[in-house]
């Protein structure tokens, strides 16, 4: 019997092996991340009796109505339906083969035993292919295959050879075998609802009973890497090592795994237990893991557990990212800051308050004191005494004194003077003094007072202060949602406004350089401000997200960013190179709700938003609780091994047998290439590239999308090579030692219209052809020339005439053009120039005056009463008032080539001069009065006197044509309202 025990140890190590990755178990089962599928992401049915991996890494699912094979992000439904000839469905045993590919067993309709290998399906030989109700199905090492069905117990040979089993014992003859295990020196144990059995040279002996294990069912058996035999069913588990058995717990057991680090997983009604030394823990409904557990337990070559119940497929994985929410203690989950105290664990700002997390509790820390309740916190920061400041919504700052001290808390708010209660930055500086950063501004506590304020009066930018930020050097930055400013240590503000000076709105975390260089997470991106300049990476250099909110170093120099889209790892050399224009992209790695963060939306716009600890992970505050993100597991992961596979060649829609080169027909029109990178593990971070040489002019890259389909159309005829390639994100492509490739060879048929000797008879036709052609030409080209010499002397005498006509043609039209362009230019009743022409001097001028700093200035001049001479003479006589006045006009004040005076509309005259303003303003008051003094005949015999009002502005820096015309016309309807015949210019 000790023989036994050794020959199963030594199974347990050729099973398990010493893989690179498994569960970590210094993890609390709710620290691990649970992901669910389910009939809506494309398994069979919800009902999951089975879980098994092959040997390229695909997970396999045996469900209610078929099997699926699972690539980490898409099923491939093998059912009914999907496989022809195949009664596919109630799937409740799945194994690998030894040589490859899966044994699967089918339902009640079309029953027996088939395998899944190279894409082909076939039934396994004899009477194994037809057996019925087969529930387990479990190979040995020598390669025999043992088969427990709903009625007996059958080992199959490698030859084939089927033997009976069950019927050498009356208690497991028409009984349904629940587990068996295969044992390498050709002996197993198998159970059923009487027990555990063990069978020796084809017979059974009843074994549980000898060795003195209950007599109840036995869903699970496995070897143990701690030694011995682990039996699970109805009495619980049981450890039997030397023919003693030792109960490990009482509870039953619908299934059970030993992962690769001992602990001990069982299936219970109440859920998934972890036993490890001792104690258990329990993952459920609490914890996202749905419905009644079926017995199907899994644990992948990346140590990730499977698990399979009436609910869907799910998997447990523990990778670098995990969250903690309500089901860890938290009394809410909308986290809005993080700080961690020395010696008294993480401390946890949310709306009901603050949460302490130590020793992988929470607890929380009441706040109410003087007759308010618990705050909605925002802000938090260390205090030099010990204790800790504690900003909040709309109770100012709260100090709690250190711990262990007789001291009670207090408060500064409003009524000690502090400008606003809603506190979003603390920042206790080295002096002593505490820094408030609310939507006031920012106000200066020390000694126990405030000393001073700085507000939009100061030059500080308007609204709320996000984050406050001393360097080593003693600069303090403030960042706002309006911009961001600089406080030397003399005490001088400098001040960035949003989108002139500084290239976003809202700054909300600083992280500052050595050389003193500063990095800035921003509402538009990762800004690095160096040298009096901004650089600035977005969503153009490779940014999944433009809002970004705290920024953290780790210990290895990377920064991690959070954003409404997750958390960005972003490498110190890569922003160097993109900087340096050395590389046009950053390999961003994002870190999102699918790799266990508790939400995307991370929180920002409070201080600190995140924190890094002391022992290197990151925590960041979140919608749904803290994500908590290890470094040193994500680089690890990074490094994790990827397996490509190229699954199918399609040629017109006809799928080609799996082979090492294809041979495509000439008429091939379109070839789908169907690859999938496997990496169970983060598999949502795979990222590939493809190419067919010679076809596409480079790679094309793509993400983990649904499909991986490479289409191509109208191939040329040939040697093909198709090459795709596959790695973890980010993707690098120049690191070719994390690259994992895969080529395609294709030849393509030639059609016979593209065959040598259609070539060769192509070349010899087209010779004669061009022969004859050669002589028709010839022979044409001296009749065109005889034809050619008469008509040119013809055409020579037409042309003479034809000339002498449109010389003088042209001179007409050269009048005629001269006159439409003065009239384009020239306002027909007054002579002067239009509008037209007015907007044209005016962009002259102003061009010249920015240029050459020449003095510009317009006036806007207005007949006074002029509707009134319309009405009493009528608009004959008020167009002569109007030529008469601007014949004046251009008298007294025209005349110059720095001065154009144009109708600009109506009774409405412009005026612009290039001219000093005293000359212009002086030429424009002797315009005025010039026209007072004129008399004008009216068609009754009286004699009409004439006044303006004019309305003079001069050009002044930063002003455009607009905002000068605005003016003139301003002062214009001043003149007018101060009495009219009058000239306004200031």
């Amino acid at each position: 019997m000790r023989r036994l025990f050794l020959n199963g140890l030594c199974l347990l190590v050729l099973l398990v092996g010493a893989p690179a990755w498994a569960l970590d178990p210094a993890r609390k089962v709710d620290e691990y991340t649970i992901a669910r599928w389910t009939m809506e992401d494309g398994l069979p049915h919800n009902l999951v009796h089975t879980i098994s991996q092959d040997a390229d890494g695909y997970v396999w699912a045996g469900t209610w109505e078929g099997a699926a094979r699972f690539d980490g992000r898409r099923f491939t439904a093998y059912d009914a339906g999907t496989v022809p000839g195949l009664e596919i469905e109630g799937v409740r045993a799945i194994t690998p083969h030894p040589q490859g590919g899966m044994v699967l067993s089918l339902g009640r309709v079309g029953p027996g035993v088939v395998r899944f290998h190279q894409g082909r399906w076939q039934r396994l030989p004899g009477q194994a292919g037809t057996l019925p109700d087969v529930s387990v199905l479990r190979f040995a090492p020598d390669g025999a295959l043992w088969i427990g069905t709903d009625h007996s117990l059958f080992r199959m040979d490698p030859s084939g050879r089927l033997q009976d089993i069950g019927s050498t014992h009356e208690r497991l003859a028409n009984e349904r075998v629940l587990a068996i295990l295969p044992l390498p020196d050709g002996r197993a144990l198998v159970g059923n609802r009487h027990g555990l059995f063990r069978i020796d040279n084809g017979r059974a002996t009843d074994w549980g009973r000898r060795v003195g294990l209950p007599d109840t069912s036995v869903l699970a058996i496995q070897a143990s890497r701690w030694g011995g035999i682990l039996v699970g069913g109805g009495a619980g588990v049981w450890r039997v090592e030397r023919d003693r058995p030792q109960q490990v717990t009482g509870e039953r057991a619908e299934a059970m795994l030993e992962d690769r680090n001992g602990n001990l997983w069982i299936s219970t009604l109440d859920g998934l237990r972890r036993y490890a030394q001792g104690r258990y823990e329990t993952l459920g409904e609490p914890n996202g893991l749905m419905g009644r557990l079926a017995p199907s337990l899994f644990e992948d070559r990346d140590g990730l557990l499977w698990v399979g119940t009436t609910n869907g497929l799910y998997r447990i994985s523990d990778g670098p990212v995990f969250g903690l929410g309500r089901s860890s203690g938290l009394r809410d989950i909308y986290v809005r800051t993080i700080i961690e105290r020395p010696g008294q664990g993480v401390w946890v700002g949310h709306p009901m308050g603050v949460d302490m997390w130590q020793g992988g509790q929470s607890r929380p820390v009441p706040l109410a004191f003087d007759g308010k309740t618990d705050p909605s916190v925002l802000s938090m920061a260390n205090a030099r005494d010990g204790g800790l400041w504690i900003g909040t919504y709309d109770q100012g700052v709260i100090h709690l004194p250190a711990a262990g001290t007789q001291a009670r808390p207090w408060r500064i708010d409003e009524a000690g003077g502090l400008p606003s209660n809603h506190v979003r930055a603390l920042l206790e500086r080295s002096d002593g003094s505490l820094w408030i950063g609310s939507n006031e501004g920012v106000t200066v506590y020390r000694d126990g007072r405030i000393a001073r304020h700085y507000g939009v009066e100061d030059g500080l930018p308007a609204g709320n202060v996000y984050v406050l930020y001393e360097t080593a050097q003693g600069v303090l930055w403030i960042g706002t949602g309006n911009g961001m400013a600089m406080m030397r240590r003399d005490g001088t503000l400098q001040t960035w406004k949003p989108m002139s000076d500084f290239p976003a709105v809202a700054a909300f975390d600083f992280l500052a350089d050595p050389d003193g260089s500063l990095w800035i997470a921003s509402d538009r991106g990762l800004l690095h401000w160096s040298e009096g300049r901004f650089v600035q990476f977005d969503h153009r250099q490779g940014l999944p997200n433009n809002r970004l909110f705290r920024l953290l170093e780790d210990d290895n120099g990377d920064f991690w960013v959070s954003s409404n889209r997750g958390v960005f790892r972003i490498s110190r050399p890569a922003l160097t190179a993109v900087e340096n224009h050395y590389l046009a992209r950053l390999p961003v790695e994002a870190f999102t709700h699918a790799d266990g963060l508790p939400s995307s939306q991370a929180n920002g716009a409070s201080a600190p938003a995140g924190w890094l600890m002391r022992d290197g992970k990151l925590w960041f505050a979140t919608a749904n609780g803290i994500g908590v993100i290890d470094p040193d597991d994500a680089r690890r992961q990074r490094n994790q091994g990827v397996t490509l596979v190229v699954e199918a060649i399609d040629a017109d829609g006809r799928v080609l047998p799996l082979q090492t080169r294809y041979t495509l027909a000439a008429d091939t029109r379109r070839v789908v290439i169907r690859f999938t990178g496997l990496n169970q593990r983060a598999s949502e971070r795979l990222r590939y590239r493809y190419r067919m040489v010679g076809f596409d002019r480079g790679w094309i890259e793509t993400d983990n999308s649904i499909a991986h389909d490479a289409v191509y159309t109208n191939l040329p005829s040939g040697k093909l090579r198709f090459e795709v390639q596959a790695m973890n994100a980010p993707a690098d492509w120049s690191k070719q030692e994390d690259v994992v490739a895969r080529t395609v060879e294709l030849d393509k048929a030639s059609p016979w219209w593209m065959r040598a000797w259609a070539m060769v008879a192509y070349v010899l036709l087209l010779g004669l052809v061009g022969w004859g052609v050669l002589l028709l030409a010839m022979r044409r080209h001296r009749l065109r020339q005889r034809r050619l010499q008469a008509l040119v002397d013809v055409r020579t005498s037409e042309l003479s005439d034809k000339n002498r006509l449109l010389e003088q043609a042209g001179e007409a039209n050269a009048q005629l053009l001269e006159q439409l362009a003065y009239q384009a230019r020239h306002d027909p009743l007054t002579r002067l120039a239009n509008r037209r022409a007015g907007d044209a001097f005016l962009a002259e001028a102003l061009e010249v005056s920015r240029r050459e700093g020449r003095p510009l200035s317009v006036a806007l001049l207005d007949i006074d009463h002029f509707k009134a001479v319309n009405d009493r003479y009528g608009h004959a006589f008020g167009d002569e008032v109007l030529s008469q006045v601007a014949a004046l006009a251009e008298q007294l004040a025209g005349g110059r080539d720095d001065v154009l005076i144009a109708r600009w509309g109506g009774e409405e005259f412009l005026v612009c001069q290039q001219l000093p303003w005293s000359t212009a303003r002086a030429r424009l008051e002797a315009l005025r009065e010039g026209i007072a003094q004129a008399s004008i005949d009216a068609p009754d015999g009286d004699t009409l006197q004439c006044t303006v009002s004019i309305g003079m502005a001069e050009l002044e820096a930063g002003q455009d044509l607009r905002d000068l015309l605005r003016v003139a016309d301003e002062r214009l309807y001043r003149a007018k309202q101060q009495g009219r015949n009058r000239l306004v210019s200031t």
